[in-house]
């Protein structure tokens, strides 16, 4: 029987509250995994409003405290909290040392990711340059990815036709376009980025890339308009891995990308952007088309080999 990391008790309000306490000298990976699994179970189950006891941990690791960060984001998405309480003076100084560019930008162990030069032929995705387009009566011309599931075929085709490709695997989902359902569709990838032996580090960031693209749908497309949709399917097989996002809402103008200055975004308070720059970042290959007629789709490909 595995040892005890931390204890929960739970108060029936309402609302409904969960308080954990952590074992002294619990150790900080297998509570971080254990913890992640325990926070994952109960917010699948609408338990959305926690209270972390921190007295029993003096250092709490950079992965301890970005999961805290995201489970308080996560709940209160759902009109829940996360809030932690008794700090010791160590774990203060560790909390206000965190740094979200250390740990989503400046990896040192990562390796190097791609670069998009872009073209004139390329429509991409950037907030800043949104221009909705409200009428769209011919397919645009974009920019077709070469690299794909089987030979030369562009990634569209694929998309559009992936019965035509041998051995490989499709599922899709459907579910209205709100916040409460951004989980379903990550997991959703997830799952299936698991049944395709993706690595842990890159379904992380699989997830991200779904969660950021599906949230642009719903605040942009829809603005956050509830009653429409949104589909997803993935196509797989041991080479490549593809997700196409498909909306019916207003699709947009997108220009080639640009260096995303992250410090100077933070310095200026503009948030624009930082969702497609965390999703090319996430991404090895990435295609948005636009289409009042038939539904814009954002198509992410991912290398398994």
């Amino acid at each position: 029987m595995k040892k005890p990391l931390f204890f929960v008790e739970t108060a029936e309000g309402p609302p409904f509250v969960i308080r954990l306490h952590f074992d002294t000298n619990a150790p900080m990976p297998e509570l971080v995994t254990r913890l992640a699994s325990y926070f994952e179970m109960t917010l699948s189950q609408d338990k959305v409003n926690y209270v972390v006891d921190m007295e029993n941990v003096l250092f709490p690791s950079t992965k301890l405290i970005a999961l805290l960060i995201a489970t308080a984001a996560r709940a209160r998405l759902r009109n829940g909290d996360l809030k932690v309480e008794n700090l010791p003076e160590t774990a203060k100084h560790k909390f206000k040392a965190f740094n979200a560019w250390d740990y989503l930008i400046e990896d040192p162990d990562a390796p190097a990711w791609p670069s998009y030069a872009g073209s004139a032929g390329t429509i991409w995705h950037d907030e800043d340059s949104v221009q909705a387009l409200a009428e769209i009566a011919e397919p645009p011309v974009v920019h077709e990815l070469q690299d794909t599931l089987h030979g030369t075929a562009p990634v569209e085709a694929v998309a559009a036709n992936p019965a035509s490709l041998e051995e490989v695997n499709t599922y899709s989902l459907r579910v209205e376009s709100t916040i409460a359902n951004l989980y379903q569709l990550c997991d959703f990838v997830v799952e299936h980025a698991k049944q395709a032996g993706m690595n842990v580090r890159e379904i992380g960031k699989i997830r991200i890339a779904v969660y950021e693209a599906c949230l642009n749908v719903i605040e942009h497309a829809y603005h956050s308009n509830p009653g429409n949709w949104i589909d997803l399917s993935v196509h797989y097989n041991p080479e490549k891995f593809i997700i196409v996002i498909q909306d019916t809402g207003l699709s947009f103008q997108l220009k080639a990308p640009a260096e995303y200055d992250v410090q100077e975004a933070v310095a200026k308070r503009r948030t624009g952007g930082f969702g497609m720059h965390i999703i090319r970042r996430s991404v090895d290959q990435l295609e948005y088309h636009p289409d009042a007629v038939n539904g814009n789709r954002l198509i992410m490909l991912k290398n398994l080999r």
